[in-house]
């Protein structure tokens, strides 16, 4: 068997009317409740009803306890502390091992990078020949960058 199903407004009326006793709510909730309480009979009796128990509580008298109340500490087991400790030292293990997988390993067998080889050059004709270029590459585009600034700013003509 279910429990019959509320609507939202009830739902949200009864929570406040749980705070009510309480003077828990603002000055918009509480006309809010009290509206709905004027329209929803089922939600009115579950607010007179949470008065009533919050009243009756508040009038009863405060019993003594029978025996002090305690807190139970959790003590540290000398092996589960190992144990944590053990853990710990072995995830840092694996995480080093992890990272010194992936660090790049020293490779004797590597050559050192050349320069490419043009065909009748010697290898100081060829480095030339690959100055020359980057040069005339590098001029032409300070060229192009030149002409743009003096057109946006109107230097030259366009």
């Amino acid at each position: 068997m279910t429990a019959p199903l509320t609507p939202p407004l009830c739902d949200r009326a009864r929570s406040w009317a749980a705070l009510a006793p309480d003077g828990e709510l603002s000055e918009l909730e509480g006309t809010l409740l009290r509206s709905h309480l004027a329209r929803c009979g089922s939600c009115s009796r579950f607010a007179s009803d949470v008065a009533a128990i919050a009243g009756a509580l508040r009038a009863a008298s405060l019993e003594p306890l029978s025996r002090p109340l305690t807190i139970p500490t959790w003590q540290r087991r000398r092996a589960l502390a190992r144990v944590r400790t053990i853990g710990s030292a072995a995830a840092v293990g694996v995480m080093a091992l992890g990272i010194a997988s992936r660090a790049p390993v020293a490779n004797s067998d590597r050559k050192p990078v050349e320069p490419p080889r043009v065909a009748g050059f010697s290898d100081d004709q060829a480095e030339l020949q690959l100055l020359r270029r980057e040069r005339r590459e590098a001029n032409a585009d300070a060229e192009a960058l030149r002409n743009i600034s003096a057109r946006r700013f109107g230097d030259r003509p366009a």
